[in-house]
């Protein structure tokens, strides 16, 4: 049976609860990690490397990771295996949380993407980007709209009469609050003039929303493109992309909200964090491995294959990260959405 939701209210009981969460697990981690740090790097890495995802398998950024990894060890950049472990809870914070506790590690690393910075501006939770250290991002991509095939809602259009009658009458299921899928359907009800702090938002971690939105638990669904497989088998019905134009491949019949009239565009990056004073060679020995797979063929055929974009950047990423801070601060005081 599907587990029920947390529902969003303003209260802050839910950053609480994280806080709490935080609390315990700093204790109970410590620096247990810290001691395996390796005193020489020349044999680095001599065992396994942990990345964890702070989400559910099967959303986008769990297929982020996954993906990452397995094409590090297949293409023999990373000669040990890196192992993917799932860490889900509070919007990524408790992912960022473990990472804070293992501070200067060498063997672990952190899988995420906007989340780093938008959880702490929503949610109030005290670890963000600026705890971590930033090794690259990756690639950027784009959200979809989408109802179960069986629903009523159409279109758009449908959305919007559904709205402007009742803004909390239609559930709407994506990722944590403040997340890109929650930023999108916000920047989609001021489009159509709708007050964004008055939706029903219902976040769910990681893919834990695909079947809320085609069981119907949800009335609108949104995501990555990781959903397109459930689109293409006839599960569910893309409404509406955040893209700024059409995008190609098997995703160009897919609609965009400005298309259709409504000035919606968001996009969301995926990246790679280590844990706070990871040493110096180790991060540029990442930032190295992942330059080496973004020039691989088996990459650009992943870039393909799911319409990901292109935005890979190692030492600037630190600067774009303050800067989509900024943005994202402004950004989410306009919507409500900025814990005070």
């Amino acid at each position: 049976m599907l587990g029920q939701p947390t529902q969003v209210n303003r209260s802050g009981t839910f950053g609480a609860v994280a806080l709490t969460v935080m609390a315990v697990l700093a204790s109970v981690c410590g620096n247990l990690y810290a001691a395996e740090n390796p005193k020489g790097l020349a044999d680095y890495p001599s065992r396994y490397i942990e990345l964890t995802i702070p989400f559910a398998p099967g959303g986008g950024v769990d297929l982020f990771g996954r993906t990452v990894a397995q094409l590090l060890n297949d293409q023999k950049i990373v000669t040990r295996t890196i192992q993917v472990v799932n860490k889900p809870g509070a919007g990524g914070s408790v992912g960022m949380a473990l990472m804070v506790q293992r501070k200067g590690d060498a063997y672990s690393l952190l899988g995420i993407a906007i989340h780093a910075v938008a959880t702490p501006l929503t949610l109030g939770t005290p670890y963000s980007y600026k705890d971590m250290t930033p090794i690259a991002k990756v690639f950027s991509e784009y959200q979809m709209m989408v109802v179960r095939t069986e629903s009523p809602i159409r279109s758009l259009k449908d959305v919007e009469a559904a709205l402007h009658k009742d803004p909390g009458g239609l559930s709407i299921g994506g990722a944590s609050l403040g997340n890109a899928d929650h930023i999108a359907a916000s920047l989609f009800a001021k489009a159509i003039g709708v007050d964004p702090t008055q939706l029903r938002y219902i976040p769910y971690s990681g893919g834990e929303s695909n079947p809320a939105i085609m069981g119907g638990h949800v009335d609108v669904g949104m995501g990555g493109l990781d959903l397109i497989p459930h689109v293409e088998a006839g599960r569910m019905r893309v409404l509406a992309l955040t893209s700024p134009k059409r995008l190609g491949g098997r995703f160009q019949q897919l609609p965009t909200f400005t298309e259709q009239g409504y000035n919606v565009v968001n996009e969301n990056w995926r990246g790679i964090f280590g844990p706070p004073e990871m040493p110096a060679a180790v991060v540029q020995y990442w930032k190295s491995a992942l330059t080496k797979l973004v020039q691989s063929a088996a990459w650009k055929a992943e870039l393909e294959k799911n319409q990901w974009v292109n935005t890979f950047e190692t030492d600037t990423f630190r600067a774009s990260l303050d800067k989509d801070n900024e943005t994202y601060s402004t950004l989410l005081k306009q919507l409500g959405l900025l814990k005070q």
